[in-house]
């Protein structure tokens, strides 16, 4: 039985993060800890038991009905926010800190049951973060209370309130993000705007909730039918969202991105710049897939499109070109500012430690840094030298992506350096009058 707990701890996937992911994980635990054993150290007395009865069960209730639409929302991304920290806000303001500890962990134990199977530490640590959200969230309110007085007041330490404990969630998220999945952007890290906007639906309605339950706590269900309509309202944005994402990336699907660049070439022709096309693919992926599985495979390819991702400007266009091949347009690049970016990122994939990445995710130890190595070829096209349309500029980066597979992989060709090819016209479509490559001169992958 000893010898199968050690095993089972060894298995944990807390092991696989890095020195300061695996730091910044245990001591949020531990603070969350310590204030837990300390809030209920100074409780009073059990007084507020049925506020915290009412919010718990108004909770699970909205999160239950609006189960399927979140499960839809899940799917669009890593990060993911919804509305249950409406009542931890509303708990943090009206409650005693121990009896607010409690709605935020009987929520986190609910989510945990119905979830399913997850990653134990991401778990502990993201209701470690609301224990100490909902400390940070009181202590504001209780210090801008002591300062403030009146109804306006009131509502100056409710925003405060809420805002605390948005900013501590935030913050303590996206750091761990930023470390345990490194090569995050500052989106992945964080969140975008609609991430922003689904942190001040649910800030705004912890206000209302806390003000309804200093009337009555049964006002709690009245929120019920609101957050139902608000989780399908935030539905809209991903389904948006969706339609223009690969799913296994969450890179711009190809045919979107051929739309943005056709755009980008439109504005730099008119402005006499120069634009670059990459073309980069994954060097022996087939073998990833057959030695480690599908499972990993896929997270593999998570992880490269979010090294890529990270290290391109923002104004720059990349997306998923099919299969392991990605796709990146460089607006206002020349031939040697495009040269040195393909071999930054070429760089940036050999060099990330990619078996940390994907075990983390997928909480599988046996993944070995030393053998687990994934390399790219790059092929680099510029308009106007090497074609007048993206179908050009497509047909020849790939032409100069199998010239770098031919010369021995891991390496960055230029479409200037490859046999010129008769000039394609505007009207060329790549998918229909461009003679592809045969199957018998491409080589292996």
């Amino acid at each position: 039985m000893v010898a199968q707990s050690r095993r089972a701890i060894r298995s944990w996937a807390l092991w696989t993060l890095t020195v300061p992911a695996f730091a910044v994980v245990v001591l949020v635990d531990l603070a969350a800890i310590g204030y837990g054993v300390q809030a209920f150290t100074d409780r009073p007395d059990w007084r507020g038991l049925d506020v915290v009865f009412a919010l718990t069960v108004s909770a699970l209730i909205s999160v239950e009905g609006a189960r399927r639409v979140e499960n839809r929302r899940r799917r669009g991304g890593a990060l993911h926010k919804d509305l249950a920290p409406a009542w931890m806000i509303a708990a943090a303001v009206i409650l005693h800190p121990a009896l607010a500890i409690l709605v935020a962990v009987l929520l986190r134990i609910w989510w945990r049951i119905r979830a399913g199977k997850c990653i134990p530490y991401r778990w502990a640590f993201s209701t470690a973060v609301h224990v100490l959200a909902v400390g940070a969230a009181h202590a504001v309110f209780v210090s801008l209370r002591g300062v403030t007085g009146g109804d306006l007041g009131l509502v100056v330490s409710m925003v405060g309130a809420s805002a605390a404990y948005v900013a501590t969630d935030t913050v303590l998220c996206g750091l761990a993000i930023s470390l345990i999945i490194p090569g995050s952007s500052r989106r992945e890290a964080v969140g975008g705007l609609d991430d922003l906007c689904t942190d001040a639906t649910a800030a705004t309605l912890g206000c209302l909730l806390a003000a309804a339950c200093l009337i009555s706590p049964w006002f709690a269900f009245v929120a019920i039918p609101i957050t139902l309509t608000a989780q399908r309202a935030l539905l809209l944005g991903q389904l948006e969202s969706e339609a223009q994402t690969d799913p296994k990336t969450s890179l711009t699907r190809v045919d979107w991105w051929r739309r943005r660049t056709e755009d980008m070439l439109r504005t730099v022709r008119t402005q006499r710049e120069p634009m670059a096309v990459l073309l980069i693919d994954i060097d022996h992926f087939k073998q990833v897939n057959d030695r480690h599985g599908h499972l990993v495979g896929d997270e593999a390819l998570r992880a490269v499109a979010t090294i890529l991702r990270s290290a391109i400007r923002a104004k720059d266009v990349i997306g998923r070109f099919g299969g392991e091949e990605f796709v990146i347009a460089l607006p206002d690049t020349g031939l040697d500012e495009a040269t040195v970016t393909a071999d930054r990122l070429r760089n940036a994939v050999s060099a990330s430690p990619l078996a940390a990445m994907c075990a983390g995710v997928l909480d599988d130890p046996d993944l070995d840094p030393d053998t687990f190595h994934l390399t790219v070829s790059i092929g680099v096209a510029v308009y106007p030298n090497d074609g007048a349309t993206v179908d050009d500029l497509l047909l020849r980066a790939d032409r100069a992506m199998y010239a770098a597979k031919a010369a021995g992989r891991d390496r960055v060709r230029l479409a200037a350096d490859i046999i010129a090819l008769p000039r394609l016209t505007a009207s060329t479509q790549f998918s229909e009058q461009a003679e592809p490559l045969a199957q018998a001169q491409r080589p292996v992958r």
